[in-house]
């Protein structure tokens, strides 16, 4: 419910004149060095008149200014005589020092009427003078009585108007339906078959059908133009006839096709004895076509190109001669840019006969509707009439002065904007003269300017004597508000009324409109928005309800849609009332859902007819509602669906209330009335269910509740309240003295809930007498005062004044300039607040908008963000555009390109063969603005933000720190003199997020740029685009390297240090070099010099560093050595590391040219190698643990230890030791098992400058509380913790080439699997239960499954652990639409709390997560993971965790940063400038660094020996060296069955060997990559296959790329992404050629015969520029086309193949990708429900989604497709692509389709183990054995054929002792494949008995020729082929 806040009625208006001030350069103060004061004089034009000897005579004491309160201030009253005057400000007598406008040289003018007294202010400070009348008009007066005014009102206003187009309205004279012309169509115009043809209706028709129309209500008629057309225009396809009424050849006449001007008269007669009036539709601009030109060409010649010249060939512009005066003489062959040409026999054609001149036409070419085109050029053709000669002129009048003698009522003016505006200053004043004095005083004129926006159409009205104007702008607002858009809409629509009212215009002469011939029908734009009848007459409510006149555009009320091949509009909204004979009209259904059919459509009782006649009917009744005020009252309801407003008539002055709901539910609001206290009766709605009456509470409050898609109206008891006359005046000018320009909005405050009327006038100051502006009926009144006629520095006056109910008033004035501001100063711009911002341009109308150009389109709204920014995403075709920013819904406030005010279109273009998303920016403070089409949305992400207005700091999407490029030179900038003095970081981050983003050097993905602010300074920020270098401009920066760690200690004797701050041209030994240290953190830094501490001088080694030293950090290569004194100790070493380092560099003269803080970990694993082989964490001995934590640079630790796991009391504290290894020891009790503990550890820590006493939980934890609050102290050996299956169950063996994986998130598992308890589901306890999830595991298993990988299991930081405390979306998501976005918008809005995340961000990484756990306390989670473990090692499938040692969640002094708060500095790594690296996502972990390695090595260890956990995927792996995974395998492998009931070397590793960030390309050690693990038995992803077989990358902006199992080349899905035939096919066979590649074990030496017809190696195979072989054997590569990164496999394909692809070929292909990996010779890698079909509703990135989007049926039922558009942040792109898909049902898989899915998988698995020759494990083998016929240039595409040949040959093994062979042809097509393979010919392929007894019947068709070697396979299948052991083979 809305709140209604009240107030006390006040008599009060407050007066504010809106103005553009004039700004200009503020200089500085100027002080003077004598001590005397300084004198200022108003110098000027004026001096001689008051008082002084001379003009311009700076030492005059009669105009001195005086001194006032203020300091530097100084004023003065003087009396100005009428007149133009000049003045400025001098200073102390003299012209040395003066000042004018703006502070400037500039004198500044002054006009005024007559004596006026007026102050001059000048502001010493800012040299600006202020000027200020001294007497205002104060509050009512007699006086006022000359400004008090009636608001205007039309006389020939107040009709509700039938707009009918006479051809298809009704045919009562069938013999005139050919216009007296013989022939076929072409000849007469006549087919009524045909849309674009007469179809019979006429003017006879017409009159017999008035009984209709006049039961309709309507008081007037609106013919469309009746005059005689060309009946036939146009060529082939684009033939049409005029029934229109629009091709005019003789204006004279009515076309024969209608009827004559008898019946015309005739009708005119009948209609008028009905009181209906009757509007002829008129042209002026054009003619039909009949001019052509010699050059037969017709693009528009602008008149820069070719100006028109006269007969003598003097250029001349028409506009210059077009106030009515003598016209230069024209030739035809010489005056135009195209030669004019009419056929002989149409030399005579027009009528008159004036129109026959070809010099009386613009004839420049067709239009282009912008520039001067729009009012010069043709229109599409037709002849364009040069209404600036005086013959067009005069001909018109004549033209239209007869048809008003022909008794026509009124006029409606076709394409008014396209003729020159001074033609209808002099038509419409001479043409509306002769209708009134000819009798027609009523007589009543409206243009057509075809405009949505008020400040375009009001100046027809107010500039000619046009009555009004077609309102385009309520059809936009209307149309927008039926179809379910807010209200704030109208509110903007009718706010802009104001610029209407004059003196004697307002928007009451308004016709109102919602649909017409050109545009379509109100049942077209509400058609698909659900309830169409309803909405349709919700939209017609609305019409008859506001201001204005009604217009029904015929057919609306019987329900016509008009849909149709040009998308609604022209032809499509034309339909016959009578009986059609259009198919396209027939066949389409009216809103009523009944089919229109080939019937008369004159129905009284249809639901609009009826609705609209009552409408009518009650308009007609009540002044209020046909010329009354409106007084908006409310926009209110749910997402603003209510609209409510006022009517009150100035006679009757009783409030009609109107409220209209667009929801489709009833809306209750609370609003204000006008009307105290009143009683209302309901006349509209009550049949809908409102009330029928209503009471307001003696302050006007009244809570009403309007029925859904209905209006109700509601008519008041009484008179509505008056002003309360006692109440004191309020006067307030927001800008007094501001400078006017064009036409400055006049407002006035005036009181919100009193109805009022508020007369404005003006008058230059000095003048007596005022000159009126209008009279506003709003309680927001507003006029518009034209000032352009006026001379700058005219000083004006306003005043307005209010008048009630009972004749009370209240008054005020206020004051403002010309041209000139005189108020002193200017501030910036006004913030748009709550007022609507909208992107106005030509992209409106595809936004949703009824039209382009509309500033009040609700759908084209910018939302203002809580950075302060305006933001709006569109979906928008591909197409050019060009847009502005407008504010206030209306063109008042604009801004083009720069941000400038009023400034020029930004044009933009949408590329691509699909609707995109573009992202609107906008910034109110600087009104720049751009979009995300116009380039990257570019933002300065760093540790700044939080100190800006950003929510945290490291936010790419705050846009506080935008960068900006107003001048558009590709540098973007951004200053803020606001960071408080520190150290910070940054980077770029391209459209507000991490996936593009650049550091220091320009580098993608780079470091983050340091930089010092000294606080208070301006600090900016430059951003070269084509560059991507950022540079940080720092005013009064510190010395270089302050801030940052550019120093580093390497060992106990060397610093590295930078040389770039050695002066250019100097020695290096020219500097000298500094240690400084401090335990306590003391140093300080003034004026470049180092305080504090201690200090040792070092020594350049110009040796440089050593090689053994650039060996272990290449990234140091080039700085300069700097050795430590001999005199340094060990111990000064270790104390001096363990404290605030700086290192500073100084010149000879002792001058400080850098400061730096130092790296220390490469002086740590120098000093503490030994802790490597300490035991840390904790270990146990008897029952009693020892505990050590590495902490070298602590000064203290204690351990806290807490009895048990309850933490709420005060610890046990316990010191520990320090040990020579910088570990910290202690030895605890027996009785200290389960108790909670953390380390409190002292320490300094850089970020902070501090000694910091953190308090830590143990890195080496095993056990936690929830939350991971406090470790526990547990022994993973106690029987307590160790469940009897996981003791006894044998882990399975299984070589690591037959690893056939299945990646398996634990929460997925179960969590909505209702054959699991509640309790358990999405725990570890789910896996040792019987479940669906575990019976489809055993299912898996069976037919070949063996291993199940986690995804990471270890502690994670991100998800909540206490179940109680998760959060769940609110409502039941199942119940909303499939392509909805309210199911992402509640599922972000818990994701921070709710149980799910993918968990990639380690917290503790020898513990498992908690959350998981039903008791996540202690040793219970332990027991409970070995439960889970040990289920399914009894189930027979390995356990496979996912590691992730490249990151942690935090570092620094962050709660969930555990190792930087025991070692900062070290375990992370860090950038040069001593930044963390975060290339990975998040804080990368320097594992390069010995104690780093070592915690990876000894969690893995742990979890491979205390949890028998059989394999490991390590993630990002490529972050880590191959040393750091050589040590991993070697731990491992030490591990015995014996020793420590595990055989560590059957573990099998594998991980993303990724080449990318600080580490790419071996920069910092040999990574563990692709193709750099060679011999080492560790597997890495192969993503070659993978993205041969899906198509594209992951990452695409279309993700409709296609794949070899996406339908690429043979299938294509029309897409213009994947190029033309031919490049669609060469991707296709080079696809095809990874594909084989990847079936022989992506190896590097595998050669074979690729698509360009030679023989390849795997390394000279391209993939994106790499090699695409990297292998040396099979186990080194693990083959996947789905894992949990991006979209699962089913939804890639429903982006890829084409749309109307059946479901079960869709499950074919599901199969066929899959069997790319799953017979393929390496381990085979498969994403948890790729078997059924697993969608994530076509999420990208899932890894915060919630269990909604990552839903995982195992049982088979839903496949998770169709759950909603997928969350924003991760997929707003692609929601364009998205939408459709989802909201498609034939996309959905049914349980069946599902099941198919499965049972194609476990054959493929079954196949996979059916023989080893799909494993041969060893890359001779493969080499030997695996070839692919058919390969080559001439493959067919789509088609991999592989051959294992298993016969004996030589030395050659047999590998399968039944078989000699197998055959599989992998047939992606959708077409039947036969393949010859003339080696294989005589080879007894069969099919596979796997295959042959199956599940897939379509397989069973493949067959085999032994004699010709052929084989054909069916489309979208593999096939496998066996070839038995031949008889005596041996």
């Amino acid at each position: 419910m809305a709140t209604v806040h009240t107030r006390p009625r006040r008599a009060a208006i407050l007066l504010a004149v809106g103005a553009v001030a004039v700004l200009g350069v503020v200089p500085p103060p100027t002080g003077s060095a004598a001590a005397e004061p300084r004198t200022f004089t108003l110098v000027g034009s004026l001096q001689d008149e008051l008082g002084c000897a001379a003009d311009w005579q700076p030492d005059c004491a009669a105009t001195e200014l005086a001194p006032t309160d203020a300091v530097g201030v100084h004023s003065a009253e003087f009396t100005v005589p009428a007149g133009s005057h000049e003045y400025k400000v001098a200073v102390n007598g003299s012209w040395d020092e003066a000042y004018g406008l703006d502070g400037g040289s500039e004198n500044i003018p002054l006009v005024v009427a007559g004596p006026a007294t007026l102050r001059f202010t000048f502001d010493d400070a800012t040299h600006r003078v202020a000027l200020a009348p001294v007497e205002l008009s104060g509050g009512p007066g007699p006086g006022d009585d000359a400004i008090v005014t009636a608001p205007a009102r039309d006389s020939g206003a107040g009709e509700s108007f039938y707009f009918v187009m006479t051809d298809r309205f009704a045919n009562g004279d069938p013999s005139n339906d050919t216009g007296g012309r013989t022939g076929d169509r072409l000849a007469t115009g006549l087919d009524p078959t045909d849309k674009s043809f007469y179809h019979g209706g006429d003017l006879a028709g017409l009159r017999d059908r008035l009984d209709y129309i006049e039961g309709l209500g309507a008081t007037a008629i609106w013919l469309t133009p009746s005059f005689v057309n060309r009946p036939v225009q146009g060529t082939g396809a684009s033939v049409s006839a005029g029934y229109h009424g629009y091709w005019i050849t003789d204006f004279t006449q009515i076309d024969p096709h209608l009827g004559t001007n008898a019946e015309l008269e005739a009708l005119i007669a009948d209609a008028h004895a009905r009181d209906i009036k009757v509007y002829f539709d008129i042209i002026t601009n054009h003619t039909a076509d009949v001019i052509d030109y010699a050059e037969q060409t017709y693009a528009y010649v602008d008149q820069a190109t070719r100006p028109y010249t006269d007969a003598a060939g003097v250029p001349f512009d028409p506009a210059d001669h077009a106030d009515g005066g003598p016209f230069p003489t024209l030739d035809p062959l010489t005056s135009f840019p195209y030669t004019p040409v009419i056929a002989p026999e149409d030399a005579d054609l027009k009528v008159p006969a004036w129109l026959n001149d070809p010099t009386l036409y613009h004839n420049r070419g067709d239009s282009t509707w912008t520039g001067e085109s729009v009012t010069h050029g043709d229109f599409s053709g037709l002849d364009d009439l040069m209404t600036e000669h005086p013959t067009v002129v005069d001909g018109f009048v004549d033209v239209y002065d007869e048809w008003i003698d022909l008794g026509i009522d009124g006029f409606r003016i076709d394409t008014a904007k396209h003729v020159n505006r001074e033609f209808w200053e002099q038509w419409t004043a001479r043409v509306l003269d002769y209708a009134h004095a000819n009798g027609k005083p009523d007589f009543f004129m409206f243009g057509e300017v075809y405009d949505a926006d008020a400040a375009l159409l009001a100046p027809y009205m107010r500039d000619t004597d046009m009555n009004a104007v077609l309102d385009f702008a309520f059809q936009a607002g209307a149309s927008s508000y039926a179809r379910g858009f807010s209200a704030t809409g109208l509110r903007a629509l009718f706010a802009s009324d104001d610029r209407y009212t004059t003196a004697d215009t307002s928007a009451a002469a308004l016709p109102t409109f919602l649909g017409n011939h050109d545009m379509g029908r109100i049942g077209h734009m509400v058609k698909d928005s659900g309830d169409a009848l309803r909405r349709s007459e919700l939209a017609h409510s609305l019409m008859y309800l506001t201001r204005g006149q009604p217009v029904v555009y015929y057919g609306d009320e019987q329900g016509f849609v008009g849909d149709g091949d040009l998308g609604g509009t022209d032809k499509d909204a034309r339909q016959s009332m009578f009986a059609s004979q259009v198919p396209e009209f027939t066949e389409q259904r009216l809103l009523t859902g009944e089919v229109a059919g080939s019937v008369d459509r004159f129905d009284p009782e249809a639901p609009l007819y009826t609705h609209i006649a009552e409408l009518a009917g009650i308009r007609e009744a009540s002044a209020a509602l046909t010329g009354g005020s409106q007084v908006e009252r409310l926009v209110g309801g749910a997402d603003g669906s209510v609209y409510a407003f006022s009517r009150v008539d100035r006679e009757e002055r009783v409030e009609h209330l109107v409220a209209l709901n667009n929801s489709t539910e009833a809306q209750t609001v609370s609003l204000t009335t006008l009307t105290p206290g009143a009683a209302y009766e309901a006349l509209l709605g009550v049949d809908d269910g409102a009330a029928a009456t209503a009471t307001a509470d003696g302050e006007g409050a009244l809570t009403l509740t309007v029925p859904p898609l209905a209006a109700v109206l509601l008519r008041a008891d009484r008179t509505v309240g008056t002003l309360d006359a006692d109440a004191g005046l309020s006067v307030d000018a927001p800008a007094p003295g501001a400078g006017l320009r064009g036409q400055p909005p006049v407002t006035a405050d005036v009181d919100d809930d009193t109805w009022a009327e508020t007369s404005f006038a003006y008058r230059v100051v000095g003048d007596p007498g005022w000159t009126p502006l209008g009279t506003a009926e709003t309680t927001q009144p507003r006029v518009f005062h034209d000032v352009t006629a006026l001379a700058p520095g005219t000083l004006v006056e306003y005043r307005a004044v209010s008048t009630d109910a009972a004749g009370n008033r209240v008054a005020g004035s206020s004051y403002a300039s010309v041209g000139v501001a005189v108020d002193g100063g200017a501030g910036p711009g006004p913030d748009p607040g709550s007022e609507l911002v909208t992107v106005p341009g030509s992209h409106n109308a595809v936004m949703g908008c009824a039209g382009d150009w509309q500033p009040a389109c609700e759908q084209a709204r910018l939302s203002r963000r809580a950075d302060g920014a305006y933001a709006g995403t569109f979906t928008l075709p591909p197409g050019s555009y060009e847009y502005k920013v407008a504010v206030g819904g209306s063109w008042d406030v604009n801004y083009g390109a720069g941000g400038a005010p009023g400034g020029a279109n930004v044009a933009y273009t949408v590329t691509g063969g699909a609707p995109q998303q573009v992202t609107f920016v906008y910034d109110p403070t600087t009104h720049w603005f751009t979009s995300t089409a116009e380039g990257p949305l570019l933002t300065v992400p760093g540790s700044h933000q939080s100190e800006l207005g950003c929510a945290a700091d490291w936010s790419p999407d705050c846009l506080a720190t935008w960068l900006q490029d107003p001048d558009g030179d590709g540098a973007y900038t951004y200053t803020t003199p606001a960071l408080p003095a520190g150290v910070y970081e940054a980077k770029v981050a391209h459209d507000l997020s991490w996936a593009e983003n650049y550091g220091a050097g320009g580098a993608r993905d780079g470091a983050n740029i340091p930089f010092t602010a000294p606080g208070g300074k301006p600090v900016t920020f430059t951003y070269v685009l084509a560059t991507h270098l950022l540079t940080i401009d720092v005013a009064d920066p510190p010395a270089p390297g302050l801030g940052e760690q550019r120093a580093h200690w390497i060992d106990e004797r060397t610093i590295a240090w930078p040389p770039s701050w050695i002066p250019e041209g100097a020695p290096a030994a020219s500097s000298s070099f500094r240690l400084h240290g401090s335990p306590d953190g003391s140093l300080e830094v003034a004026d470049g010099v180092v305080t504090g501490g201690e200090g040792h001088d070092l020594a350049l080694d110009p040796a440089g560093l050593t090689p053994d030293q650039l060996t272990r950090f290449p990234a140091l290569a080039g700085h300069l050595a700097l050795r430590l004194p001999d005199g340094l100790t060990r111990p000064d070493v270790e104390r001096l590391a363990g404290g605030e380092l700086l290192v500073s560099q100084h010149a000879v003269d002792g001058t400080t040219q850098a400061v730096s803080g130092v790296q220390i970990p490469g002086v740590l694993d120098a000093l503490y190698a030994g802790a490597v082989d300490r035991d840390l964490g904790v270990t146990w001995a008897k029952g009693r643990p020892e505990m050590a934590l590495w902490a070298p640079t602590a000064q203290k630790v204690d351990l806290l230890l807490w009895r048990g796991t309850d933490v709420t009391g005060q610890p046990l504290r316990v010191p520990t030791r320090r040990q020579s290894d910088g570990s910290w020891t202690a030895r605890g009790e027996r009785s200290w098992a389960g108790s909670a503990y953390r380390y409190e550890v002292t320490v300094y820590v850089p970020s902070t400058d501090a000694v910091e006493v953190n308090a830590v939980t143990d890195p080496y934890s095993v056990a936690l509380t929830t939350n991971s609050t406090h470790s526990v102290l547990v022994d993973l050996a106690d029987k307590a913790f160790r469940p009897r299956q996981w003791e006894r169950a044998k882990q399975p063996v299984v070589r690591p080439v037959d690893q056939t994986v299945y990646e398996l998130h634990v929460r997925d598992f179960s969590a909505s699997d209702a054959t699991v308890l509640p309790r358990l589901r999405g725990t570890y306890g789910a896996f040792a239960v019987q479940g669906a999830g575990r019976a489809q595991l055993r299912q898996l298993q069976r037919a070949g499954l063996t291993t199940v990988h986690l995804l990471p299991t270890f502690d994670i930081a991100t998800i909540q652990e206490d179940r109680d405390a998760q959060r769940v979306p609110d409502g039941d998501l199942a119940e909303l639409a499939p392509d909805s976005t309210e199911q992402q918008e509640r599922v972000a809005a818990v994701a921070a709390d709710d149980a799910f995340n993918w968990g990639y961000d380690p917290f503790h990484w020898s513990a498992p997560e908690g959350s998981y756990a039903l008791d996540p306390e202690g040793g219970a989670r332990v027991a409970e993971f070995r439960t889970m473990v040990g289920a399914l090692h009894a189930d027979g499938l390995q356990v496979v965790l996912d590691q992730v040692f490249n990151h942690t969640a935090a570092s620094g002094q962050a709660t969930t940063s555990v190792l930087d708060r025991v070692v900062p500095g070290y375990y992370h790594r860090l950038t040069l400038g001593g930044t963390v690296e975060t290339s990975t996502c998040c804080q990368n972990v320097a594992t390069e660094h010995a104690m780093a390695q070592k915690l990876m090595v000894d969690s893995v260890v742990t979890w491979a020996r205390d949890y028998k956990v059989d394999g490991f995927r390590f993630d990002l792996m490529g972050h880590h060296s191959v040393e750091t995974m050589l040590a991993v395998r070697e731990a491992l492998d030490a591990l015995t069955p014996r020793r420590d009931g595990v055989d560590g070397s059957a573990v099998y590793l594998y991980g993303e060997g990724w080449n990318f960030g600080e580490v790419a390309d071996n920069r910092l050690f040999t990574q563990a990559t692709q193709g750099q693990l060679g011999g080492t038995g560790i597997g890495t992803f192969s993503d070659r296959l993978r993205d041969a077989v899906r198509g594209g990358g992951p990452f695409d902006e279309d993700p409709r790329v296609q794949g070899f199992g996406s339908g690429a080349a043979t299938d294509p899905n029309g897409a213009s992404v994947n190029g033309t035939a031919e490049e669609q096919l060469a991707r296709a066979q080079h696809q095809a050629d990874l594909v084989r590649l990847g079936l022989a074990g992506n190896l590097r030496d595998f050669a074979f015969q690729t698509s360009d017809g030679q023989v390849r190696s795997g390394d000279e195979i391209d993939y994106n520029g790499q090699p695409a072989g990297y292998a040396d054997s099979p186990e080194e590569v693990v083959t996947y086309v789905d894992a949990h990164d991006n979209e699962t496999l089913f939804d890639s394909l429903t982006h890829k193949l084409p749309r109307d692809t059946a479901m079960s070929d869709r499950v074919r292909m599901n199969t066929l990708s899959l069997a790319t990996t799953a017979l393929a010779q390496t381990p085979s890698f498969w994403h948890a429900g790729a078997e059924l079909l697993r969608s994530k509703s076509l999420d990208r990135n899932s890894y915060d989604s919630g269990d909604w989007f990552n839903h995982l049926d195992l049982a088979g039922r839903d496949n998770g497709f169709g759950r909603g558009l997928p969350p924003e942040q991760e997929n707003a792109d692609l929601w364009p692509f998205q939408k459709a898909l989802l909201a498609d049902p034939a996309l959905k898989p049914s349980p069946a389709d599902i099941a198919a899915a499965e049972q194609g998988a476990l054959d493929l698995l079954r196949l996979r183990f059916s023989t080893p020759l799909f494993r041969l494990g060893d890359a001779a083998l493969i080499q030997e054995k695996v070839t692919f016929p058919g390969s080559g240039p001439d493959a067919a595409p789509g088609v991999v054929v592989m051959h294992v040949d298993d016969r004996r040959r030589g030395s050659s093994p047999d590998v399968d002792k039944d078989l000699d062979g197998l055959l599989v042809v992998f047939n992606a097509s959708d077409e039947p494949v036969t393949q010859v393979l003339p080696e294989l010919a005589g080879r007894r392929h069969t099919l596979a008995p796997v295959q042959a007894k199956g599940s897939d019947a379509v397989v069973r068709r493949t067959t085999w020729s032994a004699a010709t070697g052929t084989v054909s396979v069916p489309p979208r299948t593999v096939a496998v082929l066996v070839e038995k052991r031949a008889s005596g083979r041996g």
